[in-house]
């Protein structure tokens, strides 16, 4: 499997009072946030991990476990979709890749409406924040809106406003902003900002990530396959539809 560079280029300095860009689609939502932050150790985050390209289709069979079957741990985890959905995506990303964000504007979007809203399909959120600290703290901010039960619009938000790595487009300030723009009740969510509350569930994420030996993202996992990288919807779709096949 070919690795293809992150795109990378020169973010502008962003103003202190964002210009927000919402996702003009609006699909039915059901929001499951995790609601436990934990106590868990600190974890270091290395340097470099490659991230899938645009181009190039990359489906391997898994011999994992999947996700699905591990239990509570995943029960309480931000899903898009009807629980009773008989196939699951279970998406790994994070909030300043720009291939993440090319599938989040518009290739899940075409999943959302021909699958997920015609309650086939659940999509299940793991933070894979390794870019750098505005990763993570882009990823508690997204659970902290899942305490009010905007995970996936704050989701949306997020992938509207990339500009950069680490240049201050996902500073806390601004992600205040972004939370006062979808209605979040401001005391409770700078609150949760400030203080972390998810950055133990963060890394818990990412040492799952580190432990199944992932390094690209966005990654997926749909019943038996992986796929990396912001793939054409066709991909997807061939995956889904085997998955749907055996149930």
């Amino acid at each position: 499997m070919s690795k293809q560079r992150r795109n990378r280029r020169a973010p502008s300095q962003p103003s202190s009072e964002p210009a927000i860009e919402r996702s003009a689609t609006k699909p039915r939502r059901r929001d499951r946030s995790a609601n436990r932050p934990g106590a868990l150790r600190r974890l270091a985050f290395p340097a470099i991990f490659l991230v899938a390209g645009l181009a190039g289709i990359a489906i391997v069979a898994l011999s994992l476990n999947s996700p699905a079957d591990a239990g509570d741990a995943y029960a309480s985890r931000p899903v898009l979709g009807e629980t009773s959905a008989p196939v699951v995506i279970h998406e790994y990303g994070d909030f300043q890749c720009p291939s993440c964000g090319a599938f989040a504007r518009s290739i899940e979007p075409q999943i959302r409406a021909t699958y997920i809203d015609t309650g086939r399909v659940k999509l299940v959120w793991h933070d894979f924040a390794w870019i750098g600290p505005e990763s993570r703290d882009a990823a508690n901010a997204a659970r902290c809106a899942g305490d009010q039960d905007k995970f996936w619009e704050f989701h949306d938000v997020l992938y509207g406003n990339q500009a950069g790595e680490n240049a201050g487009a996902f500073a806390k300030d601004r992600l205040k902003a972004f939370g006062a723009s979808i209605g979040l009740e401001p005391a409770t969510f700078d609150a949760c900002v400030d203080a972390n509350r998810y950055a133990g569930a963060v890394s818990a994420d990412f040492a799952d990530v580190r432990d199944k030996g992932f390094n690209g993202t966005p990654t997926f996992l749909i019943g038996d396959q992986r796929i990396v990288g912001a793939q054409p919807f066709e991909t997807f779709a061939a995956a889904i539809e085997a998955a749907l096949a055996t149930q």
